[in-house]
């Protein structure tokens, strides 16, 4: 028995997209039902680690690039690409829910994702942070799997809060930027991730503001900082545009 004639028709949208990390040109497919019920299992899901791998797994279902693989792109790359998705697969617009930090009353918001600003990788920037004692930070783009090795090489109690996981996940992305470390005694370089997380949770959180600065200065890819005034209170504030298990739904 012959398939329908419909099959013919099914999963033959196909989309280009450059990255503005690595410059590599992309092809991709719309996000299908399917991978969005699948996904939607994950919609009450707290745990970031599980969020996170749920679209590692949408991402990789919807590459077109032969021996594509997640944990080689740059994670600015890798949420770019994700809106790249999104856009191709529910449209341009983007309807979500503000909380006023002021007076914490709710509104809804709807933008064009089209029209956020797309910065390419500066590969002249400079990497390095001088800090105090003569001590030279070097930092380095990461990627997917730099942060999937993070989270295996550290284990997370299962009590732990959410603001616990999140001050832990902000020392762990800040310890595993670091390249090397240049000291008046010398270079130290390869250095073991444990080493990296003490450095970052004992020097003055001075000097690691600088590092912070610096690796926001080192950020590309797709801004999704936003300003807005409440409409019940015209309190001014930035956010961040929300990217959660919903962004597909």
């Amino acid at each position: 028995m012959s398939k329908p004639k419909f099959y013919d028709f099914i999963n033959v949208y196909e989309f280009e997209t450059e990255l503005p990390g690595s410059g590599e040109t992309i092809k991709f497919k719309p996000v299908s039902t399917g991978q969005i019920k699948k996904l939607l299992t994950y919609e009450n899901e707290t745990n970031y680690v599980m969020q996170e791998k749920a679209l590692d797994e949408l991402i990789s279902s919807s590459v077109l690039v032969d021996g594509f693989d997640i944990g080689e792109i740059l994670l600015h790359d890798r949420f770019f690409l994700l809106v790249e998705l999104r856009k191709k697969t529910k449209g341009e617009y983007l309807e979500y829910q503000i909380n006023c930090p002021e007076c914490n009353s709710q509104s809804i918001n709807k933008i064009n994702l089209d029209t956020l600003p797309v910065k390419k990788l500066d590969t002249n920037l400079k990497t390095i942070v001088d800090l105090s004692k003569g001590i030279r930070v070097h930092l380095r783009h990461l990627k997917r799997q730099d942060q999937i090795d993070e989270i295996k090489a550290n284990n997370f109690p299962k009590n732990m809060s959410q603001l616990q996981m999140a001050y832990m996940f902000n020392v762990l992305f800040n310890a595993n930027a670091i390249d090397k470390i240049e000291t008046p005694n010398g270079v130290d370089s390869d250095i073991p991730f444990k080493d990296r997380v003490f450095f970052v949770e004992n020097i003055p959180t001075g000097e690691l503001d600088k590092i912070k600065e610096k690796i926001d200065e080192m950020s590309f890819g797709i801004d999704l900082t936003m300003k807005t005034k409440c409409i019940h209170c015209s309190y001014e504030h930035e956010y961040q545009v929300p990217i959660q298990n919903n962004f597909f739904g």
